[in-house]
């Protein structure tokens, strides 16, 4: 590069130099413009050919005239840009225009600028007489500006002209409505099961035909504000009958259940809640003993009504679910409304009702043990210096399809405060009691 530099400076100062000398000759026009470009057109083709020899192939493509060789090529000129870098003075007047223009220094082709500015400055030193135009004389020519004589205008697309047409847009008023969360959760379970047994009159084991029904219910009524209160309450309602020819009555109950729960909390720390419920039970129908004569049971005989305070926990580890509820004080109050079943159920003879006081123990989990069978339980505990009541009810529920399942309950139950029921004359009884029935019918979840 600084050797292509040495020859056009070379080439400039000759060709100066013969314009000087020459100047007192009178030549034609036409001949001294002839000379005058071939010279250009010679010193542009041997610096080319120097770039070329010089770069590799990926350099070759990028080896294209600079407009900025103009400065050494073209007549000698004296360019404010070589003084503005060897004296770091600024030239420009206020009338003269901000934009690039050729032999501005803040050009993007600064370095390349400033190695021609290197060689005009050599030659300004050593040959100052061939330089007698200046840059301003140059830029104000006809065939070199650096401004628009006249501002371009574009011409009007035909899109453009067609008219706009005017679409008028209604919006109406939007009205804002807060809604609030719904944080309850309802859900329920019902069923509806069916048996039946036929025996001809002359079967050679004997029979007798009967019908049997069982209807179940269950609804949840949840509410959790995701912050501190919750409030969960169930209903739970069987009803369950079966025919009989032999005995009256002919429709006697095998499943008899009215039951509601309510439990308020607080949360207090991690999964544990300060906690209050309230339990009522009944049934709905009357029961009967074996003979089908005596009543054991009826419509508020007897109502369990438990009240209690204590914590609550509840857990949901994958397909196991629940709360454990443990209550401290909790109160029981046992009520019958007819006298002949009051001493049935440890009440004294004249009273209607007795009160207990003392702890309870009351678990609840839903245990998913296949993708069709899931299994609930619920098993509670009271006990005070007198009585001790453990009841565990188990529920396992074979689901055939959304419609169709099987139902097994089994329910132990103890309770040594009512007199021990018999099951013959010479049967020393037992405070045990056991409950079983499994059934396939209609289910439907909703």
């Amino acid at each position: 590069m600084r050797k292509l530099l040495i020859i056009l400076c070379a080439l400039i100062a000759q060709e100066g130099y013969a314009r000087r000398v020459h100047a007192s000759r009178p030549r034609p026009a036409q001949e001294t413009e002839s000379q005058y470009n071939d010279s250009i057109q010679q010193a542009y083709l041997q610096a080319l050919d120097a770039l070329v020899s010089q770069q590799s192939k990926k350099s070759k493509k990028q080896a294209k005239p600079n407009p900025y060789m103009f400065r050494l090529i073209g007549p000698a000129t004296l360019w404010n840009s070589v003084l503005t870098q060897s004296m770091g003075i600024d030239l420009k007047t206020e009338e003269e225009s901000t934009l690039p223009e050729l032999g501005d220094s803040r050009d993007s082709q600064l370095l390349f600028s400033e190695a021609i500015n290197e060689q005009l400055k050599q030659a300004y030193i050593k040959n100052p007489e061939l330089f007698a135009t200046t840059q301003t004389e140059v830029m104000s020519t006809s065939r070199l500006r650096s401004d628009l004589a006249q501002t371009v205008k574009n011409e009007e697309k035909l899109a453009t002209k067609a008219e706009e047409e005017k679409i008028e847009v209604q919006i109406e008023p939007i009205e804002l409505k807060a809604q609030k969360p719904n944080f309850w959760n309802v859900k329920g379970n019902g069923g509806l099961q069916f048996t039946q047994n036929y025996f001809s009159d002359n079967w050679y084991q004997g029979g007798e035909k009967n019908y049997s029904m069982l209807s179940l219910l269950t609804i949840d009524a949840n509410y959790d504000n995701k912050r501190r209160i919750q409030w969960d309450n169930k209903f739970e309602a069987q009803l369950g009958f079966q025919t009989s020819e032999s005995t009256k009555p002919k429709f006697r109950s095998t499943s008899n259940l009215l039951r509601l729960t309510s439990k308020l909390g607080v949360k207090a720390i991690g999964k544990w809640n300060y906690a209050a419920q309230v339990q009522l039970q009944s049934q709905p129908y009357m029961s009967y003993d074996g003979s089908g004569e005596n009543v054991t049971a009826d419509f508020l005989a007897p109502l369990y009504v438990r009240a209690s305070l204590g914590m609550d926990y509840k857990f949901n580890w994958k397909n196991f679910s629940g709360s454990l509820y443990l209550a401290p004080f909790s109160w029981n109050l046992t009520y019958v409304n007819r006298d002949g079943l009051v001493d049935r159920y440890g009440i004294h003879e004249g009273h209607h009702a007795k009160h207990d006081w003392g702890p309870n123990v009351n678990l609840n989990f839903t245990y998913k043990i296949m993708k069709n069978i899931t299994w609930t339980s619920r098993a509670y505990w009271f006990s005070n210096l007198h009585l001790t009541r453990i009841e565990w009810e188990n529920t396992f529920d074979f689901k055939v399809n959304r419609y169709v399942s099987a139902k097994l309950f089994l329910y132990p139950r103890f309770e040594d405060s009512a007199t021990k029921f018999r099951s013959g004359a010479d049967h020393d009884g037992t405070y045990w009691m056991f409950k079983e029935f499994l059934s396939l019918g209609l289910n439907y979840d909703f």
